[in-house]
């Protein structure tokens, strides 16, 4: 129960009038004794019990009264799940994710949700506050509104290939929630409750906030979905070159699935191979040499339940083996590395004009690049050389400094643009990046070490690419010498970064694009076209497929997109874990009848002040029977008294 009109309880101190009148209020009369009423005053002792009872319960029935007036004033309710709810603050996260394209039955689960999401609406109030947060396009903005402007939000949301962070996102509702000045606050939480979805063990990110989750729309189904393609092996194949596809399909979560899945090899538009794959397997499919230009294909699989899972993409540019040059001495690591893709035909080292990458060891050869070389910038293990390093920047018209910088320990890399080559890459010596002046073009941090960049790119007065790197190429500056990857690394830097080349990395939807120097604008799979903005940085990327950068009419990139392979993992969330994963306040609905009764956990129900004043209404009469006939009793016995008198 609860109350509308508070101020007005204070009202509830008039009980205090008849209570007072009959305990205190006594009238002083003035005792005679005549013998003629003699009769009168033993028929009153008689009756002085009746009379007291009488007087009792007039005085509580006043009282009674006036309890009942004040609460009718008070606006008094019953709280339950019917009738109006006060004014509240609601965050609906609806998860489009990947996962929700799956059809059930006959129905879309994101269909579901979508329905579901318009009757909390259908309930909503013109003093209600709503947020949409779409879990599978979280760079969208969450824009506070009424029930009109929630609907509209809902009913524009369509499936993303992208991952849904829903811990990520319920923490975001909590924020959100935090800004609103409305006392009664929840979440809605429309999932399928992917297990993957959610940071296990979990920290309750719901904090005490109500989280209303409808459990019904979690599956279990089986499913068979294409988890990766990789092209030569991760390093892109040359100009008249065959290579080959590596396709993996995705484990199945129940050993008696053994049911081959079909495969076919797709280039520019083509059928080139194809293969049987169990769940969890690999297959390698040959792919004949190409000619010079960008090769875009996918594995293709049957198609499923979830059909966004069933296709992986891949592009690169088959091109000639590019030139590379080397200033100073880069270290042992990096001259080992050129000299196995050199043998491998996939480098040719030049002199530092005819290269298109140089690598400059200390800066040394930067005075003698080609007008449209590309440049590394390796800083030397003795920081005593620094000052040379300098000067040999500021002369090649590159707006950067090395600084020495204070060790603090290994560090991972981290950075939201991080090239594959250098995740997991742990720095131990570093130096410090600093920008000298205005840079003659936008530069952009690929990679950082706590918050401070390690790796940075640009282009110099000359419109020439440079990659800056923070430590020196050794051994104990950084593990990326000694790992599996500095060949990779070394290979991306000659073809992929310089231009030569393009990316075969398995990159995922969802993820931010670097746009390489020269690129005016992308076009993305659906074919919509957009510029590139000064952070030189794509976003929003949410669609699988070929997202194409142009310079102007020309085409300078291409990137394959696909799902994250944990989205096709169905399995739900498990009960034990529903606490941890969302809040210390859960209300769970397991039958879609049930949710509008359950949401706006502050219902109010119907009020009562009709039903308080009619109550009035016969206490009033009650009242007025008990006093009336209490006089009719009085003056019998006094006649009847008089009579016997006379």
């Amino acid at each position: 129960m609860g109350v509308l009109n508070p101020i007005f309880l204070l009202a509830g101190l008039a009980v205090a009038v008849p209570i007072y009148l009959h305990l205190f209020h006594r009238h002083q009369t003035r005792r005679l004794s005549f013998p003629a009423l003699r009769y009168l005053a033993r028929t009153e002792r008689d009756h002085a019990k009746q009379i007291r009872l009488r007087q009792i319960l007039l005085m509580l029935a006043r009282v009674a009264a006036l309890v009942l007036v004040v609460g009718a004033g008070a606006r008094f309710y019953l709280s339950g799940r019917g009738g109006s709810h006060p004014p509240s603050a609601v965050v609906v996260i609806l998860d489009n994710s990947m996962s929700s394209g799956l059809v059930v039955g006959e129905v879309r689960v994101l269909d579901e949700l979508k329905a579901l999401a318009g009757r909390t609406l259908d309930t909503a109030t013109d003093e209600d506050r709503f947020w949409v947060v779409r879990a599978g396009e979280p760079w969208l903005p969450a824009i506070p509104g009424g029930a009109a402007e929630a609907r509209v939000a809902v009913d524009e949301t369509e499936a993303s290939e992208a991952a849904g962070d829903l811990t990520a996102a319920i923490r975001r509702a909590v924020r959100l929630l935090s800004t609103s000045e409305i006392e009664h606050r929840e979440i809605h939480l429309l999932s399928d409750l992917q297990r993957t979805a959610f940071e296990l063990p979990g920290d309750r990110p719901a904090e005490d906030i109500p989280v209303v989750v409808r459990t019904g729309q979690a599956t279990d189904l089986p499913n068979r979905a294409l988890t990766g393609v990789v092209v030569g092996g991760g390093l892109p194949p040359l100009e008249g070159q065959g290579t080959e596809v590596t396709v993996t399909s995705l484990e199945s979560a129940s050993a008696a699935d053994t049911v081959h899945v079909p495969v076919r090899l797709v280039v520019n538009e083509r059928i080139r191979g194809a293969a049987t794959l169990p769940p969890g397997a690999q297959a390698t499919i040959a792919m004949p040499p190409a000619g010079a230009g960008w090769i875009r294909g996918y594995a293709d699989a049957d198609p499923d339940d979830l059909r966004s899972d069933d296709r992986r993409y891949f592009a690169y540019r088959s091109r000639a083996a590019p030139t590379v040059a080397v200033g100073g001495a880069p270290g042992v690591f990096v001259t080992e590395a050129l000299a196995v893709l050199e043998g491998a035909g996939r480098v040719r080292t030049t002199p530092p004009g005819a290269a298109a990458l140089l690598v400059a060891d200390n800066g040394v050869g930067l005075d003698q690049r080609a007008a449209n070389a590309s440049t590394l910038v390796i800083p030397p293990a003795d920081p005593t050389l620094l000052p040379a390093l300098n000067r040999r920047l500021a002369e090649g018209g590159i707006p950067w400094s090395f600084e020495p910088a204070e060790s603090t320990g290994e560090t991972e890399l981290t950075g939201a643009a991080i090239p594959a080559p250098l995740e997991d890459v742990r720095v131990r010596r570093r130096y410090e990046l600093a920008l000298v002046g205005d840079p003659p073009a936008p530069t952009r941090t690929l990679a950082e070490v706590e918050s401070r960049p390690w790796a940075v790119e640009g282009t110099d007065v000359g419109a020439r690419r440079y990659l800056l790197l923070a430590s020196p190429l050794e051994a104990d500056a950084t593990s990326l010498p000694v790992s599996t990857g500095m060949l990779r690394f070394v290979d991306w830097i000659a073809t992929v970064w310089s231009g030569a080349g393009g990316e075969t990395t398995d990159l995922t939807t969802g993820q931010h694009l670097a746009a390489p120097g020269d690129a005016t604008h992308v076009r993305f799979p659906s074919g919509a076209e957009v510029p590139i903005d000064g952070t030189r940085t794509v976003r929003g990327t949410g669609e699988a497929g070929f997202y194409t950068f142009f310079a102007a009419d020309t085409v300078v990139w291409v990137v394959a997109l696909n799902p994250p392979g944990v989205e096709s993992s169905l399995q739900p969330l498990s009960e034990d874990d529903f606490e941890s994963a969302l809040g210390r306040s859960v209300f769970r609905v397991d039958d879609e009848r049930d949710w509008e009764r359950a949401v706006f956990r502050a219902r109010q129900g119907p009020e009562l002040w009709w039903s308080l004043i009619f109550a009035v209404l016969l206490l009033l009469l009650a009242e007025g029977l008990i006093a009336s006939s209490g006089t009719g009793r009085i003056a019998e016995s006094r006649a009847r008294a008089e009579a016997d008198a006379g």
